[in-house]
C-alpha cells in the first residue's frame, strides 16, 4: 500500500470519529486527549533518550492527573496547582537522586509535559467555555489543518523561493503566505456554514461577525500552527529522528499528526477570553 493511500485510510477512519468526540465533547473527549498525550508524551521521552533519561513515570502520572483535574474541576487555579505539584516533584526528584539523576534529564521531563499534555488539554478547555466553546473548539482545527493543506498544495504548485536558516528547508515562503491565507478562508466559510445551520449562539449576533471572528482567529492561528509544525521539525533534528513514532499509517506519531494543532489550541484559548471581554 503506498504512503497516498495509508494516509488516505487513515484520514478516512480518523475524521468521523473527531467530529464525533469535539462534538460530544464532555467525558469522551477527555479520555481521548489524554490517551493521545500519554502517547505523545512518551513519542517525545523515547526520542530524547538518545541523549536524556526522561523521568517517564513521573510525566505518565501527572498527565493523567492532570486530565482528571480538568474533567472535575475544569479550567481554573486548579490547573495551576497540578502544574505546580508536577515541578515540585521533578524537583524532589532532583534533590533525593542529585548523584543519578543529571539536571538536563529533569529539564527534558518538564519541558516534554509542557509541549505535549499541557498543550493539548486546551483542546478540552476550549471545548468546555462557557461562551462559544463548541463553536469556536472548531478553530483550531480549521487553523492547522487548513494552514497545513493549503501550505501544501501552494508550495507543490507555485512555491519557489524555499526557507533557508530553517527546521524544515522544503518548506516555501510561497507555501506559508498560502496556508495562512487557506486557513482564513476555510475558517470563513466554516463560520458563515455555522451560523447558518446552528442556533447555539445568541441570535443578536450577526451572521458576518460569526464569519468575521471565525476568519480572524483562523488566520491568527494558522500562523501559530507553522510555529508549531517548525519546532516538531527542529526537536526531530535535534534527536536525528525522521517521525515520531508510527501510531497512524502515513502520517508518522502521535506528534507527527498533531505538532501544529498542540500550539493553535492554547491560542484560540486566548483568543476566545480576549473576545469574550471586549465584544460581548
Amino acid at each position: 500500500m503506498t504512503t497516498f493511500l495509508r494516509r488516505a485510510l487513515t484520514a478516512v477512519i480518523g475524521l468521523p470519529l473527531v467530529i464525533y468526540l469535539v462534538h460530544v465533547g464532555g467525558w469522551a473527549l477527555l479520555v481521548v486527549l489524554a490517551a493521545l498525550a500519554v502517547i505523545g508524551l512518551r513519542e517525545f521521552y523515547i526520542a530524547f533518550s538518545k541523549t536524556d533519561k526522561p523521568i517517564h513515570g513521573i510525566g505518565y502520572f501527572f498527565t493523567g492527573a492532570y486530565f482528571v483535574a480538568i474533567y472535575i474541576f475544569g479550567a481554573g487555579y486548579w490547573l495551576l496547582i497540578a502544574l505546580t505539584l508536577f515541578i515540585v516533584t521533578v524537583q524532589a526528584c532532583l534533590v533525593v537522586f542529585y548523584k543519578h539523576l543529571p539536571l538536563k534529564e529533569c529539564v527534558s521531563t518538564v519541558y516534554g509535559f509542557l509541549y505535549v499534555p499541557f498543550l493539548l488539554s486546551f483542546i478540552a478547555l476550549v471545548r468546555q467555555h462557557e461562551y462559544g466553546g463548541h463553536f469556536f473548539v472548531w478553530l483550531i482545527f480549521t487553523a492547522s489543518f487548513g494552514c497545513d493543506t493549503f501550505a501544501y498544495l501552494t508550495g507543490v504548485t507555485i512555491g519557489r523561493r524555499r526557507l533557508k536558516n530553517s527546521p524544515s528547508p522544503s518548506k516555501s515562503v510561497e507555501g506559508l503566505v498560502g496556508g495562512i491565507i487557506g486557513a482564513g478562508l476555510v475558517g470563513l466559510i466554516f463560520g458563515f456554514a455555522y451560523g447558518n445551520f446552528s442556533d447555539a449562539f445568541n441570535p443578536g449576533i450577526s451572521l458576518h461577525l460569526i464569519a468575521l471572528l471565525a476568519m480572524g482567529v483562523s488566520l491568527v492561528g494558522a500562523v501559530f500552527s507553522i510555529i508549531g509544525d517548525m519546532a516538531a521539525s527542529a526537536v526531530k533534528r535535534f534527536c536525528e529522528i525522521k517521525d515520531f513514532g508510527n501510531v497512524f499509517p502515513g502520517h508518522g506519531g502521535v506528534l507527527d499528526r498533531i505538532d501544529s494543532v498542540i500550539i493553535v489550541a492554547p491560542i484560540v484559548y486566548i483568543a476566545i477570553n480576549i473576545l469574550f471581554r471586549l465584544v460581548f
